[in-house]
């Protein structure tokens, strides 16, 4: 992705076979010691055919080849082994980072049983994970298959295929994986996935059984071997339930390796678009080397809301053709999709992959597939670490994150994280991601082909080459309704439901309501006390005979709460002229009689009453400390912390 240096990587065809060979004339070569004594970001080399998602800020990657490195290696490529990876890994999305220096990688073990079953979550290959519907808070892992042989310390025999669903919680308190039977016959793997997470649900369409699938295929003679899958699930993961549909309309048998995205603002209830795969030569059992490769020059469209109307249907696929800077065949490839600002065009991303039937060519270029002109534009080609194997997304507003793949057998991946970052409006290649970016942008590139500006605008409305299918047409003139949506928990705006936030936030509310009425009851207290009021007179305290018809009086208010200067001499300009003033004739004032009750309170006849400051403030409050819990009441109880779900198998 750097340097360029050729447009492929070409493996030679007994390269491959040294590789199908070494576990079985090495068995050393994989790590001879418990899978969990190495750690998978610091003994890091490289991993393919992991599956991951993005779910609220944080990568999750599960499962995949893993190479390892010894800590006191002198050169990458010396002293790896290779087994699955038995590790949950996590890359928080929350902040920046650059993978060079300030990444975060945490790896959560999968060594521990479910109390409830006794079974540990499998750590396979070539499966998928779904982000799960918008107010939840699990994850699934779906499909896969086992990897090695019977000579490996790390391998083990694949399960049974009834529970091909796995769900995480990371917001459980208690165990976080749970297994789920959706009523299907085999665990695929290898097929093309794509998930409509405001509708709760999944696709899976066709993939591959193998010789890791379950015990049922461990006839086959060969690894290598698979049989191809008719067919697409459809998986409901609010209920965690599926139906397989027959898929008459695709024109082109069961596909493997191939690629598929969700678009959600096109036709009633979102499209899927397949692109690529391989078609295998004989139905039964396959070769993968010697299959027909897929076009690209053509791609498969399902009209989502078909099937929803009448699932008995199986729903309606369309094939349209593209023109453009047409990618060469290839499977194992990822993609991923971004529209433009107001909506008016959407753009897949196309990283990679390779051709397992042309001396197994490896690519390390970028395409875009433009919609609806369903036009190709090659925007990054020749790179120089040609990958197949790996996964990316759509990270933050513009930034597509690139994970793993195998580059060059046994070598270890010059991305020592194993994480690339593409700015998906730019074409620029880097290690750092940014938490904050600004909105996607149009590449300039793409303006000649569909028009419109880098915020939108796309003027091409149709494809270049005319619909292939007239009534695909009117499925793109529909425009997405989302105030229809059947159950707002899923919509696209949906957030997820914490029932311990709902449990604190009830709790606080009854604690902010005590704490209100309690301040309440204070203020009008200390009004009382500001306003004494007489008492009224009764029959049992009757007024004083002397002053029953006298007029009532009342007590002038101890504070003044309208103070007034008093009145002094009129304000003159100093330096006036003097005037005489004749003194009084008497200066000595009127006797007057002092008062009778000239002794204060406490004092003596005789003896001067000494005051100091204070003497005269008022007696101080009785203090009391705090607010005091109320009693319990009859009925009442507390409300237990949200322990987590075990889901029952």
């Amino acid at each position: 992705m750097t340097t360029p240096t050729g447009p492929s990587l070409r493996i030679s065809a007994a390269s491959i076979v040294v590789l199908c060979l070494i576990p079985f004339l090495f068995p050393d070569f994989s790590n001879a010691t418990e899978s969990f004594a190495v750690s998978p970001v610091d003994n890091f080399c490289a991993r393919w055919f992991s599956s991951s998602i993005i779910r609220d800020e944080i990568l999750y990657i599960d499962g995949g080849i893993q190479n390892y490195k010894g800590t006191n290696q002198s050169t990458p490529a010396t002293g790896t082994s290779s087994s699955a990876d038995n590790w949950l890994i996590k890359i928080p999305l929350s902040q920046s980072w650059d993978w060079k220096s300030n990444i975060v990688i945490t790896g959560e073990p999968k060594n521990e049983s479910n109390p409830r079953t006794g079974t540990t979550p499998p750590s396979l290959i070539r499966g998928t994970m779904f982000h799960g519907p918008a107010n939840s808070t699990q994850v699934f892992a779906y499909g896969g298959s086992t990897y090695m042989n019977y000579s490996s310390p790390t391998f083990y025999f694949p399960d049974s295929s009834t529970y091909a669903l796995w769900s995480y919680d990371y917001d459980s308190d208690g165990y976080p994986w749970a297994q789920h039977d959706i009523s299907m016959p085999w665990k695929p793997n290898h097929g093309l996935d794509a998930e409509a997470v405001d509708q709760g649900l999944a696709f899976y369409l066709n993939g591959q059984i193998d010789w890791g699938t379950s015990q049922l295929t461990q006839g086959f003679n060969n690894n290598a071997l698979y049989t191809p899958l008719d067919g697409m699930v459809v998986i409901n993961l609010v209920d965690q339930t599926s139906v397989n549909i027959s898929t008459p309309g695709l024109k082109n048998g069961p596909r493997v390796g191939g690629k598929m995205q969700y678009i959600d603002e096109i036709g009633n209830s979102g499209i899927l678009v397949a692109i690529g795969g391989e078609i295998a030569e004989k139905p039964e059992l396959a070769d993968p080397g010697k299959g027909t490769m897929l076009s690209l020059a053509t791609v498969d469209v399902f009209d989502i809301d078909s099937y929803l109307k009448d699932p008995k249907s199986n729903g309606t696929w369309y094939q349209q053709n593209t023109t453009g800077q047409v990618p060469e065949p290839r499977i194992d490839f990822c993609l991923t999709t971004v529209a433009a600002p107001d909506n008016s065009s959407f753009h897949i991303y196309l990283y990679g992959g390779y051709n397992p039937t042309q001396n197994n060519t490896a690519y390390d270029d970028v395409y875009i597939l433009s919609l609806p002109a369903f036009h190709w534009t090659k925007v990054f080609i020749n790179g120089a670490t040609p990958r197949y194997g790996h996964d990316c997304h759509l990270a933050g507003k513009r930034q597509m994150l690139t994970l793993g793949g195998n580059i060059t057998n046994f070598e270890c991946d010059w991305e020592a994280k194993g994480i690339a970052v593409l700015d998906m409006s730019t074409i620029t290649w880097g290690s750092v991601f940014l938490a904050n970016e600004t909105q996607y942008q149009v590449p300039q590139r793409l303006l000649g082909t569909i028009g419109g500006t880098v915020d939108g605008g796309a003027t091409q409305r149709d494809p270049k080459a005319g619909w292939t299918d007239k009534m695909l047409k009117n499925v793109f003139a529909k425009k997405r309704n989302w105030d229809d949506s059947n159950d707002p928990a899923l919509s696209k705006k949906g957030k997820k439901t914490n029932t311990r936030a709902i449990i604190g936030g009830v709790i606080g509310g009854v604690i902010g309501l005590v704490l209100l009425l309690a301040l309440l009851y204070l203020v009008l207290k200390k009004r009382k006390r500001r306003n004494p009021h007489e008492l009224p007179a009764t029959e049992s305290s009757p007024l004083p005979e002397e002053l029953a018809n006298e007029k009532k009086k009342y007590e002038m208010p101890g504070v003044n709460d309208e103070p007034a200067e008093l009145p002094g001499p009129e304000a003159v300009e100093l330096h006036a002229p003097r005037q005489a003033v004749e003194a009084p004739h008497d200066p000595i004032p009127a006797a007057a009689e002092l008062p009778g009750t000239n002794v204060v309170q406490g004092g003596l006849h005789g003896i001067p009453h000494v005051r100091t400051p204070g003497d005269d403030l008022p007696e101080l409050p009785v203090v009391h400390p705090g607010l005091r819990k109320p009693p319990s009441r009859t009925g009442m109880r507390e409300v237990d912390k949200d322990e987590g779900r075990d889901i029952p198998t």
